[in-house]
């Protein structure tokens, strides 16, 4: 199976002065993947060609948000990943199952309960305990990396609430923003991404070779028209 997945998509390209949110929609008009996945702080939401999966960041409009958290649909072809769901997908003979956490770490936020907090950018203590349960996931999204294995600053970008999901779940790969910068780790036979701002680069990963491929990301794509 071919999955695109991006980083974070807030804020303009760096060559040009075009939102990169824009330049993710047309991306994701001409890829051929099976999948599009994004890691959180799409900041700009608009409306997708095709089924693009996601999770919360902490730069995503608040109120967008809690109207994903009731239910609703308020973007074309923009679906949120619930916090512990495992979302199953098939091209062919394979199957893949996608899980994820939304939302960054913050200490004010964490020991507190969700319907205690209006901003669901931060994630709590209890949202992680809604992850531990999961197994056989092929793809775990976070908005963070889990602590201890060189994945960027700590307790913001590597933490240990993202490391007790890894050590629990054990997926095969966790994609992961929040910190701006591409780094990869293989730990006990699973494979962690931070991904670099969609403005500088996307990836495609072949979920049967296990490669992962870094695309420079190309502003001009989009028409005049368009911006």
């Amino acid at each position: 199976m071919k999955v695109l997945v991006f980083g974070d998509i807030h804020g303009l390209t760096g060559k040009a002065d075009i939102p990169t949110v824009d330049v993710v929609v047309e991306i994701v008009k001409r890829t051929d993947a099976d999948l599009v996945l994004q890691v959180g702080d799409m900041g700009g939401h608009r409306p997708f060609s095709r089924p693009v999966h996601w999770i919360f960041g902490n730069n995503d409009s608040i109120s967008l948000m809690q109207a994903f958290d009731r239910g609703e649909s308020p973007v074309e072809n923009l679906n949120h990943i619930r916090n512990g769901e495992a979302l199953t997908f098939r091209v062919g003979e394979e199957t893949i199952a996608v899980s994820g956490l939304s939302g960054a770490y913050d200490p004010l936020y964490f020991d507190f309960k969700r319907d205690e907090l209006e901003d669901l950018g931060y994630f709590t203590e209890d949202e992680v305990e809604q992850c531990l349960h999961l197994r056989n996931i092929d793809i775990f999204l976070a908005h963070g990396c889990p602590s201890g294995l060189g994945m960027g600053r700590e307790p913001d970008h590597g933490n240990p609430a993202i490391r007790r999901i890894f050590d629990s779940v054990k997926p095969r790969y966790m994609f992961c923003g929040h910190g701006h910068f591409y780094r990869e780790v293989e730990f006990e036979g699973c494979r962690i991404y931070s991904l670099d701002l969609a403005s500088k680069a996307h990836y495609m990963l072949d979920t049967q070779s296990g490669k992962l491929t870094a695309f420079e990301t190309d502003p001009t794509i989009v028409e005049p028209a368009q911006q």
